[in-house]
């Protein structure tokens, strides 16, 4: 085959590729209903959000569909266009498919999740501690329980089931005020995907996150103050 042939249908299938593209971002952006999230939670749900597509994707490449999880967030699809638009114009994900809400997570996104999100060692977990911080134990399973306290004096009398305080946060996040249930679910994900990577250190931040949450929420995490007081 000449080159100029070669040249020419390599053309002819970017040029196809490109007006595939731009057909898709058309159809999505067609009549898009009005934003209902206020600009300063688009930060905190892009990560919620990419970090929920790499977990189920697992690992790159994969296309994995988003949709649902955007109807149990209560995003609607302006909410999700604008939330991944970080996330794809870095090439931490890529948009797969026709269809809206199908993504891919690329190389370059795996590798940002890998080192933030996911603890790789091997080996038991020890009990680690800092100053001013909780006290975290046994987060080696997903009945592993938190020994919660601040600075090096262990609240022994109050354990917390891991996967209890996952549910009463997810619990509580339903009759919670807009923004204090975007904080309390990425929370919960946070702390399930946290326990799941065997990850002590990662475990007691995300413990201290949703203690700042309760000390000025409203009412509504009664669920969660039960396993994890404000200030305790």
């Amino acid at each position: 085959m000449r080159l100029e042939h070669v040249v020419l249908i390599g053309l002819v299938c970017w040029g196809l590729r490109a007006l595939f593209v731009w057909g898709r971002r058309t159809a999505h952006h067609w009549r898009l209903p009005e934003p209902s999230l206020a600009p300063g939670q688009l930060e905190m749900c892009q990560g919620q959000a990419f970090r929920a597509i790499c977990r189920k994707a697992t690992n790159p490449g994969p296309r994995v569909t988003m949709r649902p999880y955007f109807i149990e967030q209560g995003w609607n699809r302006a909410d999700a266009l604008r939330i991944l638009e970080e996330p794809l114009k870095h090439k931490l994900i890529k948009v797969r498919g026709w269809r809206f809400g199908a993504y891919c997570v690329t190389r370059k996104g795996w590798a940002e999740y890998q080192s933030k999100f996911i603890w790789t060692g091997g080996g038991g977990v020890n009990i680690s501690s800092g100053t001013g911080g909780f006290i975290v134990a046994n987060v080696n399973s997903h009945q592993s329980v938190a020994h919660g306290g601040y600075g090096n004096q262990t609240n022994t009398g109050a354990q917390i089931s891991h996967q209890q305080l996952i549910h009463a946060l997810r619990a509580d996040a339903d009759t919670a005020t807009p923004d204090e249930a975007v904080r309390a679910r990425e929370y919960a994900d946070d702390l399930a995907s946290a326990v799941e990577g065997q990850d002590a250190d990662r475990t007691a931040r995300v413990l201290g996150r949703i203690n700042t949450l309760l000390s000025t929420a409203t009412a509504a995490f009664a669920l969660t103050r039960q396993f994890l007081p404000p200030g305790a």
